[in-house]
């Protein structure tokens, strides 16, 4: 019989969180992986995901709704959701297919395992396993380890140690020891409430659609800068980058205050380092975007506000909608909370070089995410590689304002290197040329209207 637990912080706010996707956006929250078996035998594959089955509950886990306030069920064992093929694997982009086909499809919320792969051999030799793991099972950081922990099975080296199952970080989170972290939070949230978040950003119903824009920056060069105008100012390189995100959504909202919403990973706990299981929660944060400070001032201030939200990024979502008092006359909180978000995730261990001059790319998406916050960046750095997509409401933000927003950001990041004491007011007037390497000097045109289908329902 499995074992019914309520849920972590991190489940909770997940499940929260996709609840409100349209049905046919479900696949959003899918977390896709593609690992490289050659070398290894059938058998050696199977034993170590067994042996990861078995070591972590996360993996063996569903969710029943529970009238509304959810429960996670841990089961004592499970078979392996892996589906097995064999061909004959000649093209070296095969397994981008396969991932792109696995993770377009959805898990159910309830009574789904919640992961599921399938493993390509070609004449019996393994050759690659594509894995697709629901959000609402582990996160990206949990992913990474068991990849680290399948290549230490494989290969007869010690896994690390495991960390708590998700049902003992949430009896955790309920024990009178955790109470001052808790109250610390409710502190810190009816504080960012009393300051008043973003109203200028429109905010929807749950799995409502509305026409939204979406612009994408890719650049080999810009995740370097950033990294090196982190070390110059003694700050981190997504604390950079959202210093001017900040600083050009509070220009064209025409406003001194902007809110953003930062995913904290959680893990600042040496005994969560190991943990698999999701514990991503986004957390505000009110701050004041001065166009008389310099830009080294700007980058600092956004860096240490960032850092006191973080500290509080781990909370009850659902104590929280209590806290803040009656709801929303649209009803979904995750809208109403996170107008704006801001999330930086580095994919692999491959720095970016801040002297790669491969030309920047800049593409508008034809079909953009119709629902959720009006407005949103994330960044994503994977094989050295940064790509930085912003979403927005065209009725706040038109694609004008995006594009000149998507500039703003490696402009502010050269600037910050170059001439750090300059104004942050006069960021747009600079007059600096942005090499091809950090933007394209002819910007494309927006798509056209949308069609029919992606109006509001």
């Amino acid at each position: 019989m499995p074992v019914e637990s309520p849920l972590s912080h991190g489940q909770l706010f997940s499940w929260r969180e996709i609840e409100r996707y349209p049905e046919d956006w479900l696949a959003e929250a899918n977390l896709p992986a593609t690992w490289d078996l050659r070398g290894l035998s059938v058998g050696q594959v199977t034993a170590a995901l067994e042996r990861l089955v078995a070591r972590y509950e996360a993996l063996r886990t569903t969710y029943d709704p529970g009238g509304g306030t959810p429960v996670q069920r841990v089961h004592e064992s499970v078979a392996l959701p892996i589906e097995r093929v064999d061909r004959v694997v000649t093209d070296p982009a095969e397994h981008e297919r396969t991932k792109a086909e696995l993770v377009a499809v959805p898990f159910a919320m309830a009574d789904d395992l919640n992961w599921r792969g399938r493993l390509v051999c070609s004449r019996g030799a393994p050759v690659y396993l594509t894995l697709v793991f629901s959000h609402l099972i582990v996160d990206l950081w949990s992913i990474h380890h068991l990849q680290d922990e399948f290549k230490a099975l494989t290969s007869g080296a010690r896994p690390a140690p495991a960390g708590p199952p998700p049902r003992e970080v949430a009896r955790r989170q309920r024990a009178d020891a955790w109470r001052p972290r808790q109250e610390g939070a409710e502190r810190y949230w009816r504080s960012v409430l009393a300051e008043g978040l973003t109203d200028e950003l429109p905010t929807l119903p749950a799995r409502v659609k509305r026409e939204r824009l979406e612009l994408t920056l890719h650049s080999r060069r810009l995740g370097g800068l950033a990294a090196e105008a982190a070390r110059k100012h003694g700050v981190t390189a997504p604390a950079v980058v959202m210093a001017f995100v900040a600083a050009g959504l509070a220009r064209h909202l025409g406003t001194d205050r902007v809110t953003m919403s930062l995913m904290s990973s959680n893990r600042f706990a040496p005994e969560d380092q190991h943990l698999i299981g999701t514990m991503n929660q986004l957390v505000p944060v009110v701050t004041e975007v001065d166009r008389r400070a310099t830009l080294a001032e700007h980058i600092k201030r956004l860096h240490w506000a960032g850092a006191r939200a973080y500290r509080h990024g781990s909370y009850d979502f659902d104590r929280v909608t209590e806290v803040a008092g009656p709801a929303p006359e649209h009803g979904c909180w995750v809208n109403h909370f996170f107008r704006a978000w801001f999330n930086y995730v580095q994919v692999d261990r491959r720095p970016s070089d801040p002297a790669d001059q491969t030309p920047a790319e800049l593409a508008w998406t034809p079909v953009a995410q119709p629902y959720g916050q009006a407005f949103r960046v994330r960044v994503e750095v994977r094989g050295g590689r940064t790509g930085v997509l912003m979403l927005g409401d065209p009725d706040v933000l038109p694609a004008e304002a995006m594009t000149d927003l998507m500039r703003t950001i490696p402009m502010g990041i050269q600037l910050a290197l170059t001439e750090p004491d300059r104004a942050l007011k006069d960021l747009w007037s600079a007059g600096a040329e942005l090499p091809p390497a950090l933007f394209p000097a002819n910007p494309p045109s927006p798509p056209g209207p949308p069609s029919p289908t992606g109006s509001s329902r």
